[in-house]
C-alpha cells in the first residue's frame, strides 16, 4: 500500500506540473499532435504557401543563427542576438544577411511564445525574415498548436538563389519528437533525390534534435532511435547533403559520417555558460563563426572560424 501510495502521488505530482519551467510528463509522453500528425498539418500550409526562391544580393552571403534560446523570465541574450543581427544589416550597402535562422526550443515555459514572437516580429518589421523548426520544449505542455499559429508549418524547403545564378538548398525537418516520422522521411527522401540532380552549390539540412548522441546530457527526450539515424544518414550521403546543422545538446560538435559535415551549436539560453549564436558566412564554402552572448567556460571564449 506505501508503495502504491508513492506511485500515485509521483503520478499526480508530474501531472501537476503546468506551471514550472518542466513539463515531466511531457518529457515522457506529450498530448500534442504525433510526428506524421504534424506533418499533415503542415504539409495543408505549405500547399496554399509554396515556399519561394529567396534572391540574396551577393553570391556571398551570412545567415545569422541561434538554437536552444529557453525563454522564460530573461531575454538578455536574444536581446544581443537580434541587435547583432539588426546591425549587421543596417551597415551594410547592400543586404548580406537577409535571414536568420531558429533551430528550435524557443521557449522554457507556458505563456512565453508571446515573449519569443515579440522579436520575431520586430525583425520582420525591419523587412526580414526568420526561419526555423521546432524543438521538443516548443512541445511540451500540449504547446504545438500555439507554436502553429506563429510558425505554420515544422518542415519546408528554403531555396536562396544568388545574382551569378548559385542556388543553395537548405531543408528544414520537425525532429521535435525524436523522430521524423514516415510521412516526413517520404517527402525528405523524395526531395533530396530531385535536389541531388538539380546543381545545387550547397544542400543543407537544419534539424533541432541531432543525429549522433555523445553523451547522456539530454536523457532520453527526443532521441533519435539508431536504425532511423543510420537510415537518414545513409539517405544524406546518397543525395548530396554537405552539412547538417542540429541544436538540442547545448554545446557544439562536429563529427563527419559518409563526406557529410554534422554541426551541433551551443545554446543561446540565458545564464547559461557558453552560451553562443552562431553567423554561417556562405559563399563558395560554408564557414562558420561561434559568437558569445553570455559567461563563457571555453577555452576559446573568443569567436572562432571554422568552416567546410
Amino acid at each position: 500500500m506505501k508503495k502504491l501510495t508513492i506511485i500515485l502521488l509521483a503520478i499526480l505530482a508530474l501531472t501537476s506540473c503546468k506551471q514550472g519551467n518542466l513539463d515531466m510528463l511531457g518529457m515522457f509522453y506529450t498530448k500534442s499532435d504525433d510526428a506524421d500528425e504534424r506533418f499533415i498539418q503542415s504539409e495543408e500550409w505549405n500547399n496554399e504557401h509554396p515556399m519561394a526562391t529567396v534572391s540574396v544580393a551577393s553570391d556571398n552571403y551570412r545567415i545569422y543563427t541561434m538554437t536552444d534560446i529557453h525563454v522564460d523570465t530573461t531575454t538578455l541574450n536574444l536581446d544581443t542576438f537580434t541587435a547583432a543581427f539588426l546591425q549587421d544589416v543596417q551597415s551594410t550597402q547592400t543586404l548580406t544577411a537577409p535571414f536568420c535562422f531558429c533551430l528550435g526550443d524557443v521557449i522554457n515555459a507556458v505563456n512565453n511564445f508571446p515573449k519569443f514572437q515579440a522579436y520575431i516580429t520586430k525583425i520582420e518589421n525591419a523587412g526580414l525574415r526568420v526561419y526555423g523548426t521546432p524543438g521538443n520544449h516548443d512541445l511540451y505542455y500540449d504547446q504545438w498548436e500555439i507554436y502553429r499559429s506563429y510558425w505554420h508549418t515544422s518542415h519546408f524547403p528554403l531555396v536562396v538563389q544568388t545574382p551569378s545564378g548559385k542556388r543553395d538548398l537548405y531543408v528544414f525537418v520537425d525532429s521535435s519528437s525524436g523522430t521524423l516520422g514516415k510521412l516526413q522521411t517520404e517527402w525528405l527522401r523524395s526531395l533530396l533525390k530531385e535536389a541531388s540532380g538539380e546543381g545545387y552549390r550547397h544542400i543543407v539540412v537544419c534539424t533541432h534534435t541531432h543525429f549522433w548522441k555523445k553523451d547522456q546530457s539530454q536523457g532520453h527526450t527526443s532521441d533519435f532511435a539508431l536504425e532511423e539515424t543510420y537510415e537518414l544518414a545513409d539517405m544524406f550521403g546518397q543525395y548530396g547533403v554537405e552539412l547538417v546543422i542540429q541544436g538540442h545538446s547545448h554545446n557544439r560538435n562536429v563529427q563527419q559520417f559518409k563526406h557529410v559535415t554534422y554541426l551541433r551549436l551551443d545554446a543561446m539560453e540565458d545564464h547559461y555558460y557558453n552560451a553562443f549564436y552562431t553567423i554561417f558566412s556562405v559563399g563558395e564554402r560554408i564557414v562558420w563563426d561561434y559568437v558569445p552572448v553570455g559567461p563563457q567556460t571555453h577555452e576559446d571564449n573568443c569567436p572562432r572560424v571554422e568552416g567546410l
